[in-house]
Formats: structure tokens, sequence, C-alpha cells
């Protein structure tokens, strides 16, 4: 009986197993389960295989901090934006793809890294850019001047490019060059919440390990290589080379053909541009586009100086200097904290357009009307963001005053910097930067 009963109650145990392990299979069965079990292994699949495919991806990009400035090797950039190499000669490119010396990932022990962040102002259009020169008269074996400029971006940028390369980078200083002319045209200001977005601007990818396959997927985007058109069989500078070569094989009167031909008025628009071409002033013009200072030939004036002779309206008209602030200002603010919670000292810096101090720039170019009505609204737009900063308690220095009057400051056809305007602002700066770091 007793053997009896436990071979029964044996028998039960195994029967209520069998039953359980039927019921796991059974629920195992039911769609929910399947489908749960489908989506977890699929899941999992792709997240192996996007980090496989970042792993692969890492062979063919470029390095940390080539990866968050240019996105590309340093010859591409002697193509395209290097283009005073190509004209005049002067400091080439680094291994991080910067017009700089070689610089080590940190600076090295007692060495103060001070940080210039800004576009092509910091970056080029002079053989000694405004980093080394002002190193150069600072003199100093304490203290080291970076080049952090890259050409064609804009208030965004530069606070993605502190946040992401600057301060990992080590910088103690950050001096960034706001350019009145365009720096007051707000970017579109990426979130953690984008999967992929052209790094240094922060994505899901990037901030979670992937950032070589971000590269990858997004680096065609960045402005910089659109703008100079790398990726083209003549890039932006050879291009513009090609134009200024064309104007020097023609007579003034077929170069005024040509400049009205290029603005592709008719009627009555193109019947003032050609008496406005046909003053004897022109003749100046005409001269200077042949042989614009350095060899280097820019057309991006054209659009918005044909539009002042003809009294048309220009873009910047449709935007008020109060709209112009408050579209950038949210970055000049994050830029402050990022700054501050990493204890460095931030001041912004003012570069003024050329045809507010330059007068011989005003001169070449005042045949088309009124200069003073294509800088006037960034002026304003200059003074109310002034008051913010002084407001807020961010820190700026204006080149304006260091530049007015300086004859041949500015390039009379590019716009940008000559040597002799990268001279005085490095002298003007680096006497502020010694009252910094006595």
């Amino acid at each position: 009986m007793l053997w009896n009963g436990c071979s029964a109650s044996g028998g039960m145990r195994r029967m209520g197993i069998s039953e359980n392990q039927d019921a796991m299979d059974n629920r195992f069965e039911r769609p929910v389960y399947k489908v749960s079990l489908i989506g977890i292994l699929s899941v999992l699949a792709i997240v192996l295989s996007l980090y496989g495919a970042n792993e692969v991806a890492s062979w063919f990009v470029p390095p940390f901090p080539i990866i968050g400035l240019h996105g590309v090797k340093p010859e591409i950039g002697v193509r395209g934006w290097g283009r005073v190499l190509q004209v005049q000669g002067g400091q080439g490119f680094n291994d991080w793809g910067q017009r700089d010396r070689q610089r080590d990932v940190q600076p090295p022990k007692h060495v103060k890294r001070i940080a210039f962040v800004g576009d092509s102002f910091v970056e080029e259009s002079a053989p000694i850019p405004i980093p080394m020169a002002v190193e150069n008269k600072l003199g100093r074996k304490d203290v080291e001047v970076v080049n952090f400029g890259v050409s064609a971006t804009g208030v965004a940028d530069y606070y993605y490019r502190i946040k992401n390369v600057v301060i990992p980078l080590g910088a103690h200083a950050i001096y960034l060059f706001f350019y009145e002319g365009n720096d007051f045209v707000p970017d579109k200001h990426s979130t953690r919440l984008a999967i992929f977005t052209t790094y240094p601007k922060d994505s899901l990818a990037s901030r979670t390990g992937l950032l070589a396959l971000n590269h990858l997927v997004t680096n065609r985007h960045r402005n910089g290589l659109r703008v100079w058109q790398v990726d083209q069989e003549t890039t932006l500078h050879q291009q513009e080379q090609e134009m200024m070569q064309r104007l020097q094989t023609l007579s003034d009167a077929e170069a005024r053909q040509f400049l009205l031909d290029y603005s592709k008025f008719s009627g009555e628009k193109r019947e003032r541009l050609l008496k406005v071409l046909q003053r004897p002033e022109s003749a100046a013009l005409l001269t200077a586009l042949r042989h614009p200072d350095g060899g280097l030939f820019r057309s991006y004036m054209f659009d918005d100086l044909f539009r002042l002779a003809v009294g048309e309206s220009l873009k910047i008209d449709a935007v008020s200097p109060d709209t112009m602030v408050t579209g950038i200002y949210p970055d000049i603010l994050a830029i402050k904290r990022v700054c501050d919670a990493a204890h460095v000292k931030l001041t912004v810096l003012f570069v003024p357009m050329g045809l507010h101090v330059d007068p011989r720039y005003v001169e070449t170019w005042s045949l088309f009307g009124d200069l003073d009505r294509l800088g006037h609204r960034q002026s304003r737009a200059t003074e109310l963001l002034r008051e913010r900063l002084i407001r807020d308690g961010i820190a700026f220095h204006d080149f304006n005053p260091v530049l007015k009057g300086v004859r041949g400051a500015y390039l009379n056809v590019d716009g940008h910097w000559s040597q002799q305007g990268v001279d005085w602002v490095a002298d003007d700066l680096s006497r502020l930067i010694r009252a910094t770091f006595p």
C-alpha cells in the first residue's frame, strides 16, 4: 500500500510537471508571445548589426577631433577652403585639418590653451590666420592659441563645437568670433532626439557609441562641404577663379555686359543696372575684380549689390533686428552655460562688416548705391545683442573701434580680413589676452 501510494504520488508529481511543461509550451504557442519573442530577437539583431557596422565604419572615417571639425582629411580642405594657400601660400593644415601648428590632444603641462572659435574669419583668407598671428605676438611658452575656425558655420555650430570638441580638448578660455555679416542667421538646432545628425551636433547615434556610422550617414550634409563643393569636379574656389580669369580677358565694355548677364535681370531692371555699370567710376571696380587683393575673388556679394542698384528689396529687409537677435541668442546662452559648467572663460568678439569700417572697401563697391542699407539691420541687431550680453553678464569685445578707418583692413573683393586687418586685430587681442593671463 505504501509503495503503491508513493508510486501514485510520484506519478501525480510527474503528471503535474508534465502538465506545467505543456502549459509553458502552449503559452509560447500563443501569437502574443511569438510576436514578443520575434520582436526582442529582431531588436537584438538590429543593435548587433548597427554596432558591427559602426566597427567597420570606424576604419573609413577620420579620427577625433577631425570628425567634429571639418569631417574630412586635411588634403580635401586644401582643395576646397584652403584657397589662400593656392594663391598666396601661408600656414598650411595640421593633422586636425585646421590651419594651425601641430597640436597635442591635450595642452602640455603648465600651458594654457586658448581656443579661437568661429567661421572663415578665424580659419582662412590671410596667409597667417588670426590664431597664429596672436600666438606669435604673445610669444609665450605658457600660452597657446588654437585655431577652431570652420568656414560656413554659425552660432548653433559654435555651441556644439565648443561643447563636444573644444572643451574636451582642454581649452582654458574661449574667444568666440561673431561676424555681424552672417552670424545672425539662425541654424536648425538639432536635439538629442535626432537619430543621425552631422557631428559635433548631438544625436542618438553619436551619444550611443555609433559615431563612425553617424559620420558616414551624415557627413555629406555638412554645410562647409556643400558650400565649397569639394565633391564636384570644380570646387567653388576654382569656379570663382575661372570667373576672375574670364574678366581678365574682357574689355571694360565686355566685362560690363558679362556682369549684366550674370545678374539675370530683364526689362527695366536690366536697363537700370546697365546705366549703373556704364558710369565712369565702374572702371575702378572692374580693375579690382580682375586683380583682387591676394588673388582672392568672390562673387557672393553680386546678388545683393545688383538688387541695391535697381532698388529691389533685399532678403535681409524681411527680418527685423529684434528677430535676428532672438533667433541666435538661445545658442549664445547655451554656450555660456556649457563654458561655466566646465569653468572655461568665454568672451564674445564682434567682427564688423568691411563696409562699416574700411573706407577703401566702401569705395570699391559704392558704385551700386548706399552700402549702409546692406548692413543697417545687422548694426542695429549688434546693438541689441550687446545689451543682452551686458544684462546676462557675458563678456564681449568689439573690433569696430580697432578697425574703423583702417584702409585695406578687408580684402577689396573677398570681404574677409586682409593680412593687414589680421595684424591690427592680433595687436588688440594680444593686449586683451595679456590682461587676462598676466
